[in-house]
């Protein structure tokens, strides 16, 4: 037989009584309407009493009202008096509210003992008048509300308007109007403004008359500087000398009721000749049954909840019924006529007859204000997001689920873009329905964000070169405090990282892709001083990933793996693009999970990179790859960087950015080749890098110094051959080719950073090792002895002077031999006193030296290790 709740109820309480030596006693029971009733007695000798607290007997008794849903849901306790009526924390004369959230207070297990414990507790702060610590929000007045009246959304804060706030103003009343978006049943309150204001937009040609395709009302506002009571009343009567004693009389709101009245008919007019279908909202038609919200008016009081000696407003809406709203209505319009006296005054008098015996009914409101609520994400990642105008591209897996969060994060503005369709096939993960088949995607996702919130939400459809990452584009790509780019478009990550480079105003970047099972997510995080945008921080994910990092082997399989895969998935017949195996739960987790890394990032914490421990301050760039999967395989990696050194190659257009540990390097090399061989001597090696000729980039990123057969004085640097071969090789195979030769570097330690005459005649004579480049990077490191001195020594934060040149590689040289391949000059040595290169601590000098015979030796070894004249 199952045990009804009451019944449980009455078990528990006997309980209690057997124990409690008299301290409770139950003396009686009977079924309610509202469920069964236990009637008790409670010992309350033992509580302080205080004169700010409420009069407590020795012993009071109470009815505790249990349905059949306990335990699961709480008893509602009530006093058998109305001596406590018009307290704090008690409701319709004899509700105690024992609970503020009894979702969380409130713990079936505990059941009556819990019950009888809370209510012991509230007797004694009762009677002590604590029931409202200091700091402590306060119980706001009673007011009885339900849905079926409508609602009120409060978006804008009160602030200095209220009238207690108010700074060299008078502080009894404040009377304005509420600028309200209506729909049915619901008010959206967007703005405060003066009445006279009110009147001009209602009467303004140029003003707006609807938001968001909602008609616009207004609605009177009064604030008053004091407390109406605990209770609201339910007549408009008792509601009006609650007020008048504060200074707003039946006149002032019998007035503001029919200036709204008024503004309100200009603006019903002013939207239907507009727009018919305005015409059928129910406000517009407070003759039919439907519950207008014509005649409601909004009414604040200093809330007593205390924070310092800042009182924040309680808000509370109410409204009239229909045939009532109707009378207030015709009230409004006798006041604009010119004649009939007599009708006028006949009007008035009726009015204020019918003024106090008009019902009332309170609305729900559901507080927006910033001033009062506070955010369920404040102090998240995600809180970056609010205010700000964020780029999305790419409706896809990635893009319309972070497009979601960011207006959901409260998002100012969103543009979201992307120039497909919704096709059926991706209705398995993308967050589009049936109905959406054949729209274009950013068509479809911004219809259905800019039902969530206030966020503004843009759809660009077509090709983002034209429609945004275009001189004449009409989209200001500029105005924007974050572009996402989660398109997994490779030429758009181009085109976006181009953009930025030539843009007067950065903008941080991120770029996010999915593995092709959809088990790993990579997103990068460019800062708005970053050097380097999705394509220049994927190479540094993929270098990192192919050094043999462990916790990144996974990344270049997946990423970047060394042959590319044959094997891809095509889920339609026809389908234009491949693409990769995944779930909603899958896809939608990694967007989550990849937004939240960047949105760490973009909120101040700098990621440190795994592979050194250690937190680089200076980083601008960052990356993280998420995973799915079992608890062994669920970590993520972390990897960040500092800004490249950029440097522009003017001769070619080229920009050449410089790792920051290349210039490390460099300096390294330098440090040695100073130690081991004098300050004045010069030094140099290859660079290792890439081309990008879409970016029009050279990226420089580690460098290699002097091998062994090089000849190194104080006015000449020739690179040898020995070992450069396997050097070259062994580059390309530990970034997964990714990294190659680019060129090479040599230093005038105290001089111009500028060709000698002899790096001239032999600058046009570069080529790569392997004879293939057809251009190749000279760069040549200097500056004054002051600033040179200092950066090789001290301050490696301070950067020598710099030449950068792209080199074009002749076909052949005059005399038909290949060019001089390795950038090795063949030219003869100058005369002078040289060291050799390669790593030997021994000051090994040469005897004034002449390298005639030494270049067709040279030259033969070139042919040796690099070939013939390769195209």
């Amino acid at each position: 037989m199952i045990q009804r709740g009451y019944e449980l109820a009455r078990r528990q309480l006997q309980d209690i009584v057997e124990v409690g030596d008299g301290a409770v006693e139950l003396l009686n029971e009977w079924e309610g309407q509202a469920g069964h009733v236990f009637e008790i007695s409670l010992d309350t000798s033992g509580a302080t009493q205080r004169p700010e607290g409420i009069a407590v007997r020795a012993r009071e008794r109470f009815k505790v009202l249990v349905d059949d849903g306990f335990p699961y849901e709480h008893p509602s306790v009530l006093s058998v008096h109305r001596r406590w009526a018009g307290t704090p924390h008690v409701q319709w004369g004899s509700y105690l509210c024992l609970y503020a959230a009894p979702s969380i207070e409130w713990n079936p297990s505990d059941g009556m003992r819990g019950l009888i414990s809370r209510l012991s507790e509230w007797i004694d702060h009762a009677a002590e008048g604590t029931l409202d610590p200091e700091g402590q929000p306060l119980h706001p007045p009673a007011v009885y509300t339900s849905s079926d009246h409508g609602s009120v959304l409060i978006h804008p804060d009160i602030g200095e308007r209220a009238p207690w706030a108010a700074k060299g103003l008078p502080t009894d009343i404040h009377r304005m109007m509420a600028w309200c978006a209506v729909g049915n049943q619901r008010l959206d309150l967007l703005e405060w403004v003066a009445p006279e204001e009110a009147v001009q937009r209602a009467i303004s040609p140029n003003a707006e008359i609807f938001h968001n395709r909602l008609p616009l009302m207004a609605v009177p506002v009064v604030l008053v500087s004091d407390e109406l009571g605990f209770e609201y009343p339910t007549r408009i009567k008792l509601l009006s000398d609650g007020l008048s004693e504060l200074g707003y009389d039946k006149g002032l709101m019998m007035t503001d009721l029919a200036w709204a009245g008024a503004i309100n008919k200009a603006l019903r007019l002013r939207q239907v000749s507009e727009d018919r279908t305005a015409a059928d909202v129910p406000w517009h038609k407070p003759s039919q049954a439907e519950d207008p919200l014509l005649s409601a008016m909004i009414i604040g009081t200093p809330s007593r909840s205390v924070d310092g000696d800042a009182r924040l407003a309680h808000l509370a809406a109410w409204k009239l019924d229909p045939l009532e709203a109707s009378i207030a209505d015709l009230f409004s319009e006798v006041q604009n006529l010119e004649h009939a006296e007599k009708l006028k005054a006949d009007v008035n008098d009726l009015a204020r007859r019918w003024f106090d015996v008009a019902a009332i009914s309170w609305m729900d409101v559901m507080e927006m204000r910033p001033e009062v609520t506070q955010r369920r994400d404040q102090g998240t990642p995600a809180s970056w997001l609010n205010g700000k105008r964020v780029l999305v591209l790419g409706c896809g897996a990635l893009g319309a689920p972070v497009a979601e969060y960011c207006v959901r994060a409260g998002a100012l503005q969103l543009t979201v873009a992307d120039k497909g369709t919704v096709t059926p096939g991706i209705l398995v993960r993308q967050p589009y329905t049936d109905l959406d088949i054949g729209k274009p995607k950013a068509d479809a996702l911004a219809s259905r964000l800019s039902t969530i919130s206030t966020t503004e939400v843009h759809p660009v459809v077509g090709n983002v070169r034209t429609t945004l990452f275009n001189q004449d584009a009409p989209a200001a790509v500029d105005d924007f405090d974050l572009i996402v780019d989660a398109s997994a478009d490779t030429a758009v990550r181009v085109l976006v990282e181009r953009w930025l480079m030539t843009s007067k105003v950065r903008v941080p970047l991120v770029t996010m892709v999915i593995g092709h099972q959809a088990e790993r997510g990579l997103v990068t995080t460019s800062l708005a001083d970053s050097t380097t945008g999705g394509v220049g921080s994927f190479r540094k994910v993929a270098l990192r990933a192919s050094a043999g990092f462990p916790e990144w082997q996974d990344v270049r399989d997946d990423f970047f793996p060394e042959i590319p895969r044959t094997e891809l998935f095509f889920p339609e017949p026809g389908c234009s693009a491949p693409t990769f195996v995944g779930s909603a739960a899958q896809t939608t987790a990694l967007a989550g999970l990849l937004l939240n890394e960047a949105l760490l990032v973009l909120n101040g914490g700098k990621r440190n990179s795994n592979a050194e421990d250690q937190t680089l301050s200076n980083a601008t760039s960052f990356a993280s790859v998420v995973r799915l999967g079992d608890a062994a395989t669920r970590a993520t990696s972390h990897m960040a960087w500092p800004s490249d050194i950029v440097l522009t190659d003017h001769s070619s257009g080229f920009l050449v950015q410089v790792s920051a540990s290349a210039m490390a390097e460099v300096r390294a090399e330098v440090r040695r080749g100073s130690r081991i061989r004098g300050e004045e001597i010069e030094t140099g090696g290859m660079l290792f890098g890439s081309f990008d000729e879409a970016l029009g980039v050279v990226f420089v990123d580690s460098v290699a110094g002097p091998p062994p057969d090089s000849y190194l004085s104080e006015i000449y640097f020739q690179h040898g051959v020995e070992g450069v071969q396997k050097r070259v090789d062994a580059e390309l195979k530990r970034s997964g080719m990714a990294s190659g030769f680019v060129g090479f570097w040599h230093t005038h330690p105290g001089g111009e950073a500028s060709p000698s005459e002899t790096d001239k005649q032999g600058m046009h004579r570069i080529v790569g090792p392997d004879g293939s480049l057809k251009r190749a990077l000279m760069m040549i490191f200097g500056g004054p002895q002051g600033l040179w001195s200092t950066w090789r020594d001290s301050t490696p934060n301070i950067q020598p002077r710099t030449f950068v040149r792209v080199v074009p590689r002749p076909a052949e040289s005059q005399d038909g031999e290949p060019a001089c391949i390795g950038g090795l000059q063949t030219q003869s040595l100058p005369p002078g006193r040289y060291f050799r290169g390669g790593y030997s601590q021994a000051r090994s000098e040469m005897d004034n030296t002449s390298s005639e015979g030494s270049a067709p030796e040279v030259l033969r070894l070139l042919q040796r290790f690099f070939g013939g004249n390769h195209g």
